[in-house]
């Protein structure tokens, strides 16, 4: 079985065909919604939907993503300090 590591689609694409992106997903592609040329979105397989063995051989092959790395955590300190500042009022 092959796998495609990941697919970049329109919004509007998406919408149109949203079980076909599922699918792709559910055998382990990762999908990236754009709209307007700008990615806003990330479908990825959950986790625990294969095993552990067939999971490493799927992404054996992936590259970092430096840059979604980064964006995941600023979104990640924003949240921290969002509690942060809750926790303290």
């Amino acid at each position: 079985m092959h796998f495609v590591s990941m697919t970049e689609v329109s919004a509007k694409t998406f919408a149109r065909n949203l079980h076909e992106f599922l699918g792709r997903v559910e055998h382990g592609e990762t999908v990236v919604i754009s709209n307007h040329g700008h990615a806003v979105a990330r479908l990825t397989p959950e986790p625990g939907f294969m095993s552990g063995k067939k999971a490493a051989e799927l992404f054996r092959s992936h590259k970092a993503d430096a840059e979604a790395a980064d964006a995941i955590s600023a979104e990640i300190k924003k949240l921290d300090q969002g509690v942060n500042h809750a926790q303290a009022h």
